[in-house]
């Protein structure tokens, strides 16, 4: 008895073409922003092949589904969490619905957590922080729309939105030498987004000014402040100074420093980086870099809007500039004046 070949189906057609699926769908609806020589090749192939479409799927397509697939790398950050967030208000804005996966905690996890977002039939992805690989952010910007929120993939053919972490991260070494300081340490972010230019603009700012970087191993959490301050009291001298790569890390500094009995910012000053709701805190009262929010939200979703009407147009990268909020871990309330100062986006 003979096996009913399997269906084919709109990937196929995709593959076959060397476009990602979310092409080939526009060309066979004769959408008008794909490129003509791509869409006649497209057709020519479903053609050749005797394609069916399938309808209801066509249905989806063509507007009967109006949701957004987001990814977080980790809903425990505050940040990652407040961007969700914000892209979520942005889409019901817009009459589109957000389908939120928690699962991006590793590449693997983050690929499987994709794989579900598009079988629920999602119309693009937004990710945030997550995965962590390149070949595998291409991967998944083969098969639909994808805008990656959080690191500044220039040289990739994945539209992304970022905050600059190299002038963010130059604005906090240049405010820690305004004020005297010279032995200034950072903790860095390990494979987390940002991280790496965080790193790197330290870096050069420091060697710039006739300074010896010291980085620390670290990880965007609690934890990972903690941990790394361990080694850093470890060492002598003491640092004046210590830049952590998020707040989060910086809380877990903070949290040490007081165990210990060290006063902040008379001893050691200390600066985050993403000015999550608890920095601005009586308590914390943090100087860090602010990003934009709300607006870089709006960004990701709006170029994320425009790469499923036109998709074959070139990548986006965007590049927005952040702000130093200068509180109380780094300036004494009687020299600060008011509670809290921003610093110009410019050196």
């Amino acid at each position: 008895m003979s096996k009913t070949p399997p269906k084919l189906t709109l990937m196929d057609i995709a593959n076959r073409a060397g476009v990602s699926r979310s092409l080939a769908s526009l060309a066979l609806r004769g959408d008008p922003g794909v490129n003509p020589d791509k869409r006649a090749r497209i057709l020519k192939i479903a053609e050749e092949l005797n394609y069916t479409p399938d309808l209801s799927a066509r249905r989806l397509a063509s507007g009967g589904t109006r949701t957004i697939g987001v990814l977080l790398s980790d809903i425990l950050n505050p940040f990652t969490a407040s961007v969700a967030k914000s892209i979520d208000a942005s889409a019901r804005e817009k009459g589109y619905e957000v389908l939120l996966s928690l699962e991006g905690h590793s590449d693997p996890a983050a690929e499987k957590a994709i794989q579900s977002l598009v079988a629920q039939r999602v119309a693009g992805l937004i990710l945030i922080g997550s995965p962590e690989s390149t070949a595998a952010i291409e991967r998944i910007g083969r098969h639909l729309p994808v805008v990656y929120f959080g690191r500044h993939l220039s040289n990739e053919r994945i539209d992304s939105v970022s905050n600059d972490d190299h002038l963010g991260a130059s604005l906090i070494v240049r405010h820690l030498i305004e004020l005297g300081h010279r032995n200034i340490v950072h903790i860095d972010g390990g494979p987390y987004a940002g991280s790496q230019r965080r790193r790197e603009a330290y870096c050069a700012a420091m060697e710039a000014e006739g300074l010896v970087p010291k980085v620390y191993s670290g990880r965007h959490t609690l934890d990972g402040g903690v941990e790394a301050m361990d080694a850093i009291l470890a060492q002598k001298p003491r640092p004046t100074a210590i830049f952590a790569s998020n707040d989060l890390e910086a809380l877990g500094v903070l949290s040490r420093l007081l165990k210990e009995g060290i006063s902040v910012p008379q001893d050691v000053a200390v600066v985050g980086y993403d000015d999550i709701p608890f920095a601005e805190s009586e308590t914390m009262s943090l100087t860090t870099v602010r990003q934009p929010i709300q607006y870089m939200a709006s960004q990701s979703l709006d170029i994320l809007l425009s790469r499923m009407q036109k998709p074959d147009e070139p990548a986006m990268h965007v590049l927005i500039a952040p702000s130093l909020v200068i509180r109380r871990t780094t300036v004494q309330s009687e020299q600060g004046g008011e509670k809290e100062k921003i610093r110009s986006k410019t050196l």
